[in-house]
């Protein structure tokens, strides 16, 4: 997790940094000699990873697009500008139409897209004027194949694959890279803090496998490193299940219809 690397020791900027995918991101890339700023939320969390890791905590509520502007700001100031950006900010449950409300709609369109822009807005511009850099998002399989009973989280993950798509096209030829990778489900917390959303998860699981929150951060280190500007999933039998969800989504896509929620 150390490319471009114009300075001896990288900066790697990890959002929702304080548990999960994004602590073991950032673990992954302090243990790589990466210097690390983690964005997060929990203040107190954050501040304990920081002192076991060796990188620099940003407390900040990512859905607030001032506050984010300004923590970036701050880190420019006294950091300068990250050679790589993790976007892995995310939240909320899985929920069907009728039990989404408008407000839980617009939290899970802000963690994660909105949370990525402003993070993105927050550096592009430094970054645009150096010619380098890379810009790496975390996303979820929903983004690919849609199941049923997670229809606002779905659209919040549908929205930052939009934004990773459009953004690679708006910053061709920039010498910024933009990239993610789609994980299959992760054994992390998430699941302990949205009840009810681990029985949602499709039976189709079973084919494609789960991840540790390490094995995850071991798969975004490798594609950050080798296809810097590219989509990839993990592990390999998601890897080949994906492509193909893109290529013929309506047989996939009935396939997790079929193995997942069903209304009572």
């Amino acid at each position: 997790m150390t490319s471009p690397a114009p300075a001896s020791r990288p900066l790697v900027l990890v959002t929702g940094a304080s548990s999960g995918i994004g602590e073991a991101i950032a673990r992954r890339a302090a243990a790589d000699g990466a210097r690390v700023v983690l964005m997060a939320r929990r203040a107190d969390r954050l501040a304990e990873l920081a002192a076991e890791i060796g990188a620099v905590p940003v407390a900040v509520d990512l859905g607030d697009a001032d506050a984010t502007a300004a923590a970036c700001d701050r880190v420019l100031a006294e950091h300068g500008v990250p050679d790589v950006i993790v976007n892995n900010a995310g939240s909320g449950r899985f929920t069907a139409i009728e039990e989404t409300s408008a407000a839980e709609a617009s939290a899970q369109v802000a963690l994660p897209y909105l949370a990525a822009f402003a993070v993105t807005r927050g550096f592009i511009e430094p970054m645009l004027k150096r010619g380098t850099g890379i810009i790496f998002q975390i996303n979820s399989p929903v983004a690919v194949v849609p199941w049923p009973g997670a229809v606002g989280y779905a659209a919040g993950r549908f929205a930052l694959r939009g934004f990773t798509e459009a953004l690679r096209q708006d910053l061709a030829g920039t010498g910024i890279r933009v990239g993610s990778l789609t994980p299959t489900r992760v054994t992390s917390d998430y699941f302990e803090a949205n009840p009810g959303s681990r029985d949602r998860v499709p039976r189709i699981e079973w084919l494609v496998g789960s991840m540790t929150p390490e094995q995850a951060a071991a798969a975004a280190a490798e594609a950050i490193a080798r296809r810097p500007g590219k989509d990839s999933y993990a592990p390999w039998r998601w890897a080949l299940l994906a492509p193909l969800a893109r290529a013929v989504p309506g047989p996939v896509a009935w396939l997790f219809r079929l193995t997942g929620h069903r209304r009572r």
